[in-house]
């Protein structure tokens, strides 16, 4: 009994020394600065279209739409849309600074996710719903004691303008967002282990040679090499199991964020990803710890940067409150800007006029889409040709996890020849011929395999065989009885280096 006894206090003890020891909010501030001001970039660009994705004027497809929820969330007059979401970047940018923090956040979050809720098209994306949890985490936060502007009126208050001891509080804030990101990385690769064509490579080869989010020319430069795919998807999903046993181990830490910092950074290199890397290094801040950020002071301090040039514009905001009346607080005194930068979006929008609708000739008509077209996008009859049903077609000798891992186009006798075709998704079950055809377009071998729905590509291996006179050969790809593509290889070497009982050609 006096076992048990001892033992429950010490469980409990270290939860409630995780998520309750006191530290100064070096990390959750720094979070509070870097993640407003990055989700801010797509919703500020997307101002001069409130109108159309998130008003009664516009054509708003709820989250809930897709799911056959309905549309619970109510759609505003363009009016009032353009004003909250003008309160919207006000409360997220007044969180950046850190001016009625608390206040600003939680005026700020809500909508936010409400915004992004009624465009689930286009504004509703994975980096979005991180910066909502996120979000709301920082409203219950205080995250505001250090390096904002609120800090700076209290020490101003209090005058305590020398000190230098940052106030401790529970660092339960900052566990949550570990957490969450935690759960992230941990559910991602669940995922990506129940996806057969993500270890093959295939499914990052598309997500490399598209431009879904942004040009990515490295990236369409990385879907080439084979290897350097299906290396870079183990190491992924190794990597994201791992995150959270190596999150908050002393050296695991640092790894499992190294690493982290690596794979969000190739991301935007080869996937053409801006914001989303961005959102998840700022919530990484989270992790610092005290001893992390007194370590970062010191190797700055000797680079001798001018690092007080940072909090001037916090301190120059903080001037200006306190221009103010006394007896005006300074909570009201946000209220009172949020109110002006309500009626100012409104007015905005209602200057730009961006469809017309106060022009002297009334609001924009719609175009008139072409019949033959209209038809076209709503029934296309038209049957896919075969050849757009494959991506590529290759030779090589070598399979790494299915995949070609080389390209060759010289081979001598006894080697391997493998043909490889990858095929479009989603496609039909095909049959599909490869055939070797010399310079005089005589046909040596052909075979054939049926590829079925659920492939995405086939291989032919071939045993280069004494019957094949050295010379100039082409590697023919056939499906629906035409030609898809060929690929040239010569065979060089002596014949006679053979077995005499060696077959010609092998499939």
């Amino acid at each position: 009994m006096k076992s048990m006894q001892t033992r429950r206090p010490a469980l409990f003890s270290g939860i409630r020394e995780f998520f309750f020891a006191e530290q100064a909010p070096y990390g959750i501030a720094l979070v509070r600065m870097f993640l407003p001001a990055v989700a801010l970039v797509p919703m500020i660009r997307r101002f001069g279209r409130v109108r159309e994705l998130f008003s009664t004027d516009g054509a708003p497809t709820q989250l809930f739409e897709l799911f056959g929820q309905g549309t619970p969330l109510p759609i505003l007059p363009p009016s009032f849309a353009v004003a909250l979401y003008g309160i919207m970047i006000f409360a997220l940018i007044c969180g950046v600074f850190g001016f009625r923090t608390r206040l600003a956040f939680l005026i700020g979050a809500p909508l936010y996710t409400y915004f992004n809720l009624l465009d689930a098209v286009s504004t509703m994306t994975k980096y979005s719903v991180i910066t909502s949890h996120v979000l709301l985490i920082l409203a219950f936060s205080e995250c505001h004691l250090v390096w904002s502007v609120d800090a700076v009126l209290k020490r101003w208050k209090d005058g305590r303008e020398t000190s230098a001891i940052p106030p401790r509080v529970p660092v339960w804030p900052a566990r949550l967002i570990q957490i969450l990101f935690c759960f992230v990385y941990f559910g991602a690769a669940i995922t990506k282990i129940q996806t057969q064509a993500f270890f093959s490579g295939e499914q990052l080869r598309y997500w490399m040679l598209s431009n879904w989010n942004y040009a990515n020319p490295i990236g369409e430069l990385m879907a080439t090499s084979t290897p350097l795919l299906l290396i870079s998807g183990y190491i992924t999903v190794v990597w994201e199991i791992s995150f959270p046993f190596l999150a908050w181990r002393p050296i695991g830490r640092y790894f499992a964020l190294g690493v982290g910092m690596l794979f969000h950074f190739i991301t935007w290199l080869s996937l053409g990803l801006w914001i989303f890397p961005l959102i998840c290094l700022s919530c990484y801040l989270a992790f610092l710890m005290e001893r992390d950020i007194v370590a970062i002071r010191r190797f700055v301090h000797r680079l001798r940067l001018p690092t007080s040039l940072l909090g001037l514009p916090r301190f120059a905001i903080a001037r200006a409150i306190e221009m103010r009346p006394v007896a005006i607080p300074a909570s009201m005194l946000w209220l009172a800007l949020a109110t002006l930068v309500a009626i100012g979006a409104a007015e905005a929008d209602y200057r730009i006029d961006l469809y017309g609708v106060r022009s002297n000739n009334g609001m924009m008509p719609l175009k008139t889409l072409d019949r033959e077209v209209a038809l076209a996008m709503i029934n296309n009859s038209r049957p896919l040709r075969e050849k757009d049903k494959f991506f590529s077609f290759d030779i090589g000798s070598m399979l790494v996890g299915g995949q070609l891992a080389n390209r060759l186009t010289e081979y001598g006798y006894g080697d391997t020849i493998i043909a490889q075709c990858n095929i479009n998704p989603p496609h039909e079950d095909l049959w599909i011929e490869v055939a070797i055809e010399d310079s005089k377009a005589r046909i040596f071998d052909s075979s054939g395999q049926f590829v079925t729905r659920d492939s995405l590509w086939a291989n032919f291996v071939y045993q280069t065989g004494s019957k094949m006179a050295p010379g100039d050969y082409w590697m023919i790809l056939k499906s629906g009885g035409k030609e898809i593509s060929r690929r040239p290889f010569k065979l060089t070497g002596d014949p006679g280096s053979l077995p005499p009982m060696a077959p010609m050609l092998t499939n």
